[in-house]
């Protein structure tokens, strides 16, 4: 893959690496509000910002290659309940390392992966729509020199289109519909 199309890969991905970044900032904002000292905070909001950003960005390039599709739940779903828990079981060793001073993982790591997989459903849904709305402003301002946000407008479009034929349909079937 040339640098060009990286570029615009990475250009892209910007929303969804945002809501990594935004979650980092709640998490290390937690941190300092429950007065934690500001060095453990910017430690834990980067561990958990990175992976964030990481898995974020991987799930734009897939949107973008056109490997999932865009504005479904279930495809989302399915990606978070993988890199949710991996990008908190990141965080959880940061967080012992900023802590003990040395990495180490959370008792009964299983455990701790399978119920921040249950988790990750709330976290699929926040992504997706907060990756949405955020898209939503991004692309149209790069649609005209990133084929990738041509590519995922024009599916939004499709998309969009779709329903309101659908909601149209439903509409004239309630209408020839005699009241009783």
């Amino acid at each position: 893959m040339d640098t060009v199309k990286i570029r615009q890969l990475a250009e892209f991905s910007l929303p969804a690496a945002t809501v990594g970044v935004a979650a980092g900032f709640v998490a290390g904002g937690l941190a300092a509000f429950v007065g934690r000292p500001i060095g453990w905070a910017i430690v834990t909001g980067l561990g958990l910002a990175v992976p964030l950003v990481l898995f974020g960005a991987g799930y734009a390039v897939l949107l973008a290659l056109g490997k999932l599709p865009a504005g479904v739940f279930a495809p989302a779903a399915v990606y978070w309940v993988i890199g949710f828990p991996l990008a908190l079981l990141v965080h959880a060793v940061v967080t012992e390392w900023s802590v003990t001073g040395t990495p180490g993982l959370p008792a009964e790591p299983w455990k701790f992966l399978a119920f921040r997989a249950l988790l990750s459903m709330g976290f699929a849904i926040g992504f997706l729509w907060m990756h949405e709305q955020l898209g939503r402003h991004w692309w149209p301002r790069i649609i005209t020199h990133n084929p990738y946000a041509h590519r995922v407008v024009s599916e939004y479009i499709q998309l969009a289109d779709s329903l309101a034929a659908r909601k149209a349909a439903t509409d004239r079937n309630r209408k020839k519909q005699p009241t009783t």
